[in-house]
């Protein structure tokens, strides 16, 4: 699967669904070209992000990061439960298509998560948003 064919299975699942936290941010399709087959791990992820080596990339599975998202209670509307299976077959879509999928967190308070995994090229793959933790 190329980056376009990977981007049109994707966008329809995640157009239009925000990233909730103490703000809220829209995802967005991330492709990085990997010819010298680097290791989806968190230097490399520093990398792709503009950091030094070193930097503090925090990782986390990708079910716990959308715990939030995908969590019901009964006194939810129709609405909300519409846009919990959604993320429900975001993250489904994400892991049948990417190999290892991972959250990788940089920097503090207003954090880009990065949400990636491999396709069997190497390349790296997902999508990239904005959650503020404070």
């Amino acid at each position: 699967m190329n980056q376009a064919e990977l981007q049109n299975e994707l966008q329809p699942l995640y157009d239009g669904l925000m990233m909730r936290s103490e703000t809220d941010s829209p995802f967005e399709f991330y492709y990085f070209e990997n010819p010298q087959d680097l290791p989806l791990n968190t230097d490399t992820v520093a990398k792709l992000a503009g950091k030094s080596s070193g930097a503090e990339i925090t990782t986390e599975d990708l079910p716990y990061f959308f715990r939030n998202m995908v969590r019901l209670y009964p006194e939810d509307g129709e609405e909300r439960r519409q846009e919990a299976d959604r993320y429900n077959r975001l993250q489904q879509r994400l892991q049948e298509l990417l190999q290892n999928v991972q959250v990788f967190k940089a920097d503090e308070i207003s954090i880009t998560a990065y949400i990636l995994g491999q396709l069997p090229n190497g390349d790296i793959a997902g999508l990239r948003t904005i959650v503020v933790e404070t």
